[in-house]
């Protein structure tokens, strides 16, 4: 039930944002049409362009980018195609068919750094390739060694989800 309201929320804001989108882009138009004399862009109604843009927002909803779930689902996109997601509160990441949950993690350098019940671990982005570490001593001690970022850095999962979703891409993405 939730979703559907989420997703009724998405409806009104694509709606709302393909109307200020297409006024600036009629804007931008007149303003071609008094500078330049060209008549041909005339033809473009507002209709048209409010109709196009929702498409395309609506599209991009649920592209990579675009994609921060649905209800009780959250997405964060960390690079090179990975996700981590969000299922009723408890983050995970899907590697090779199976699901590692995560306590708490960190996105650097294209390295996903993460705790969880099971160990630490170093995730590579570009290719998938990780490193397990059985305890805290023995990550942290990888983690001086190499100048990388230590547990206490790590961070849960909703801040960071409102870190990366809030602000500009909240008012200007879908």
């Amino acid at each position: 039930m939730f979703a559907f309201f989420h997703f009724a929320f998405l409806i009104f804001k694509i709606a709302l944002q393909a109307a200020v989108y297409s006024l600036v882009v009629m804007l931008f138009i007149s303003i071609i049409i008094k500078t330049t004399g060209n008549r041909r862009l005339k033809s473009i109604k507002f209709k048209t362009a409010y109709l196009s843009i929702a498409a395309l927002l609506f599209i991009f909803s649920f592209t990579y980018y675009g994609d921060h779930g649905l209800g009780d689902e959250a997405n964060i996109p960390i690079g090179h195609g990975r996700i981590i997601n969000s299922g009723d509160g408890y983050a995970y990441l899907n590697v090779d068919r199976t699901q590692i949950n995560i306590d708490s993690f960190l996105v650097r350098n294209n390295h996903l750094y993460f705790a969880s019940k099971s160990g630490y671990y170093d995730y590579q982005l570009p290719s998938g390739k990780y490193i397990k570490y059985s305890s805290k001593q023995e990550y942290e001690a990888y983690a001086k060694k190499n100048h990388l970022p230590v547990v206490n850095d790590f961070k849960t999962f909703y801040p960071q989800y409102d870190a990366y979703w809030n602000g500009w891409r909240f008012w200007l993405l879908p």
